[in-house]
């Protein structure tokens, strides 16, 4: 299923569909979340397309991460932002 652009809101990535990677535009960035230690870290899209492919799923990606503060793998949230506009 693609998901139009205008319907990530900002600070989420479900609405009750998940998004892939490839749903993403220029001015979207994430933020990856810990919820064992609330560590927030920014992750940049392009390094997650190469490493996961443009059609791997948040939910997918989520599981695969893990916290660089506290090393523990999972429950990573990633978090969908919009750019401030100039």
């Amino acid at each position: 299923m693609k998901i139009l652009p205008q319907t990530i809101i900002n600070g989420s990535i479900h609405a009750g569909l998940d998004v892939a990677l490839d749903d993403l535009r220029e001015w979207h960035t994430l933020r990856a979340w810990c919820k064992n230690c609330s560590h927030h870290a920014e992750v940049k899209p392009a390094g997650l397309i190469r490493r996961y492919g443009k059609g791997a799923l948040f939910c997918s990606v989520e599981r695969a991460l893990f916290c660089t503060n506290c090393d523990r793998g999972g429950p990573v949230r990633l978090e969908i932002h919009k750019l401030p506009r100039n």
